[in-house]
């Protein structure tokens, strides 16, 4: 580990606390000279470190900085691989190159900020910074657990939000997830066929999670319809990037097809309630009736008749 992360690591299990310079040099075995370049460094990356003469250096409780360290500290699923930017066009893209060139199962990709985040039917994912978390995990998945990754990541950030202190959620079918009526989080799953064996060579698993408000506000386009989760919750995003790993992971190793459906549908508001079924033929109002054991959600026209989805879009009349 680099003398910057070390420093992070320190500065983290002390949060609150100033440690001086002195202290971070014999702890670590080395130069004061080192400690200040591996604290420049971190202020240079974004992490707001505050410093004061003769107390030496604090991460302070309200900081809401996300950092590997910072996630280490509430994760317990085990053998993950974190890897931060400070900002790429999507993680999904990051997280497919890694994968093509070797990267293992549970390597999880973050992202501080996005110019180019990416949500379902090819939409943009808004991403500013210091106030998100926009994660990609890579998944090297059995066929059976293929077509419940997006499920499971519905379940894992509906759960994991609410651990972390957060607001109370609901899953609106396929994979949005809602809290005060407005939807704070966006999953996109991509997988990569492999052509030899006719399966999946890997899976990476898009999370794009609204945690506190952006300074200014949600911009003008999505400002009626976003929502934030954890807006004044200490460390929130490290929490909440933690939590959901905890969860996807406790969910993924365990798979349980019938338990995770039970759970699924447990936290689903549409059944019961009118909605626009959208196809590219057109839309048909109808009213969703339940969810299978396959998470399909299962709705009734006008007509009488029903109809099992797999896969699509759905939007809730008002």
């Amino acid at each position: 580990m680099s003398t910057k992360s070390e420093i992070l690591k320190a500065l983290e299990e002390r949060r609150g606390q100033f440690v001086s310079g002195a202290e971070l040099a014999s702890v670590l075995g080395v130069s004061r000279t080192a400690v200040w370049k591996g604290i420049s460094a971190l202020m240079r990356d974004g992490v707001q470190i505050q410093s004061r003469s003769g107390s030496g250096y604090m991460l302070p409780k309200s900081v809401n900085t996300l950092t590997q360290q910072g996630i280490e500290r509430y994760l317990c699923a085990e053998g993950l691989d974190l890897r931060i930017f400070k900002k790429v066009d999507s993680t999904n893209n990051v997280a497919k190159r890694l994968a093509a060139d070797g990267a293992k199962e549970g390597t999880v990709v973050f992202a501080l900020e996005q110019s180019g985040g990416k949500g379902r039917l090819g939409r943009r994912f808004y991403s500013p910074s210091d106030c998100g978390v926009y994660m990609t995990v890579i998944l090297r998945p059995s066929s059976e657990k293929i077509a419940y990754l997006t499920v499971l990541a519905a379940v894992a950030v509906a759960e994991g939000i609410e651990r972390a202190g957060g607001k109370n959620t609901a899953i609106k079918w396929v994979n949005d997830v809602y809290a005060d009526g407005k939807k704070c989080c966006g999953i996109l799953t991509e997988a990569v066929a492999d052509l030899e064996t006719g399966g999946v060579e890997f899976a990476v698993v898009g999370i794009g999670i609204n945690v506190t408000e952006p300074k200014g506000g949600f911009a003008p386009e999505i400002r009626d319809i976003a929502t934030s989760v954890c807006d004044g919750v200490e460390d929130a995003r490290n929490k909440v990037a933690a939590e959901v790993l905890n969860v996807y992971f406790d969910y993924y190793n365990a798979f349980d097809r019938d338990r995770l459906a039970e759970i699924y549908k447990a936290k689903s508001f549409l059944i019961g309630r009118e909605i626009t079924v959208v196809k590219s033929s057109g839309e048909k109002t109808a009213r969703a009736v339940d969810i299978d054991g396959e998470c399909h959600l299962i709705v009734e026209y006008k007509d009488g008749s029903r109809e099992i989805l797999s896969a699509g879009e759905v939007s809730l009349r008002v």
